[in-house]
């Protein structure tokens, strides 16, 4: 009988030892960015600003896209800048004087929660013109 049961023992082990989890690996999740377009009509020596929100922290990048007069493309130069909303403005908190372009032209890291990215004339422009800023985010 002693030897039936270490025999069961044995089997018992062996099957235990068999039936082990065993940890299956996961992929990284990839965050693929989303962008917003904002667009309107900036007057001359005046600002406007579009709030957003993130519900993933990482790198914010904004562009001046875009900025005609009639159809045709300008190149006065704005101030982009990124920031949080305070009231009925933009408490910027990085900002640059930029030109028309299609790469990001200021970058800021940012934790969840909501934002603001604001365009504003501080040369004077010479009439209202037609903008278009690009905000990407996680």
């Amino acid at each position: 009988m002693n030897i039936m049961r270490c025999l069961a023992c044995a089997i018992g082990i062996t099957a235990a030892a068999c039936g082990e989890n065993v940890a299956t690996p996961t992929s990284a999740t990839t965050i693929e960015p989303v962008t917003i377009l904002f667009s309107g009509t900036l007057q001359p020596r005046s600002s406007r600003f579009y709030s957003y929100s993130l519900t993933t922290a990482g790198t914010v990048s904004a562009m001046l896209a875009s900025l005609e007069r009639n159809g045709v493309p300008v190149t006065n130069a704005l101030e982009v800048g990124l920031g949080i909303p305070a009231g009925t403005g933009c408490a910027v908190s990085a900002a640059a004087s930029t030109t028309t372009a299609l790469v990001p032209q200021l970058r800021q890291e940012a934790s969840v929660g909501t934002y603001c990215v604001r365009i504003a004339d501080l040369d004077g422009l010479p009439a209202a013109m037609n903008f278009t800023i690009r905000v990407i985010h996680p």
